[in-house]
């Protein structure tokens, strides 16, 4: 059977066609690569692994070491990241223990490049006569009251002088409401609030399991493309500030907004009792307490002049004595602040954000160490 012409014309437009959309694709691409960075690596091998503890709820395996994105993460023996403090604390040594969740423990960050390795390196270096530690309690996925429960647990242990809180916006309780107080049910198999934890292996030990890195088939093939990757998250920005977000976003959009409702208020309520909790171990302790509000990158990178978050926290805060630590104003000072925060992570800070929050506390901290208090 013969083509006619008209057929074959028609198989030239096509062909054509795809190969002008091969070409346009590959150019978008290329542009793509060269424009933006590289999305990090969240299935990289081997992974770090947490298991359920009957005081804490979860904590990290102990005694391993393990990439959280590009970040390769060392855990000690009593499941905290970095090497283990001195037990008992040396006489003599200030020791500082920061507690909180996946933006304290420095998500997706080597151990030298978390907030807490950078501080203690500032403060000796300011005190090089004074011995000083600073241990990193972070762990993904707390809330506010697990970091509260890993203090009572683990406090008398590691004898703090100085307990740094980190605070961030999601330890409102996101996951059981939305901010206008619609009920949306929660996920208890969800690994980021624990539920994994609870597993078992057959001979009755805790079973060991990830947190956070389950990328989706799809995310996995996004990934593979600078451009798709791109325009996902383009995507997800546009429609942040819409009731088409998830409802983390619309949570972290209320606050941003500083919208009120009676789920909001009651959220912060909840935080208020447990820096309560926490007053109150730091005065059986014997240890002061200090505040860190981690910044949000949308309020970073943007303009949210009515932002309720570090007001709220700060209020909180100052109603327990507790000095408070606020790095935003340096964030919003910095040149490139994108570059303060990994990769198309809502979250999650970099190397130089990390440094830059270290920084902050230091200043507080020098001139509260200079004053004798």
């Amino acid at each position: 059977m013969t083509s006619t012409p008209s057929t074959v014309s028609l198989r030239a437009k096509l062909l054509a066609a795809v190969l002008a959309i091969t070409v346009s694709f590959g150019l978008c691409e290329l542009g793509a690569r060269l424009v933006y960075p590289a999305p990090p690596e969240p299935a990289r091998e081997p992974q770090i692994y947490y298991q359920s503890d009957q005081n804490l709820g979860f904590i990290h395996v102990p005694n391993q070491s393990g990439y959280l994105d590009d970040g390769l993460a060392t855990i000690n023996s009593i499941g905290l990241r970095g090497d283990l403090p001195q037990l008992p604390k040396p006489g003599g040594e200030f020791r500082i223990l920061a507690v909180g969740d996946s933006t304290t423990f420095g998500w997706g960050v080597m151990d030298d490049e978390t907030y807490c390795a950078v501080l203690e390196s500032l403060l000796r270096e300011r005190f090089p006569a004074r011995a000083i530690r600073v241990v990193n309690g972070g762990v993904g996925a707390y809330d506010l009251e697990r970091s509260a429960g890993l203090l009572e647990h683990l406090g008398p242990q590691l004898q703090p002088d100085l307990v740094l809180v980190g605070a961030y916006w999601n330890d409102l309780p996101y996951e059981g409401v939305s901010p206008d107080g619609n009920e949306i049910g929660r996920r208890p198999s969800s690994p980021w609030n624990g539920g994994a934890g609870r597993a078992m292996a057959a001979d009755g030990e805790p079973k060991p399991f990830r947190i956070g890195n389950h990328p989706s088939g799809l995310n996995r093939v996004l990934r593979q493309s600078r451009a798709l990757f791109v325009i996902r998250h383009a995507w997800l920005a546009a429609v942040a500030p819409t009731e088409a977000a998830d409802n983390l976003v619309q949570w972290e959009m209320a606050l941003l907004e500083g919208r009120e409702s009676p789920a909001i208020d009651q959220g912060w309520a909840e935080i208020g009792r447990t820096l309560a909790r926490i007053r109150g171990l730091g005065d059986r302790g014997g240890f002061a307490v200090g505040v860190v509000i981690l910044p949000i990158r949308a309020q970073v990178e943007g303009s949210y002049p009515h932002a309720a978050y570090q007001t709220r926290v700060s209020a909180l805060a100052e109603e327990q004595g507790f000095f408070v630590v606020d790095p935003l104003p340096k964030f919003i000072a910095a040149p490139g602040r994108s570059g303060l925060f990994i990769p198309f992570d809502r979250m999650h800070l970099s190397a130089e954000g990390n440094a830059l929050i270290a920084e902050a506390v230091f200043e507080v901290l020098r001139d509260r160490m200079e004053a004798g208090s």
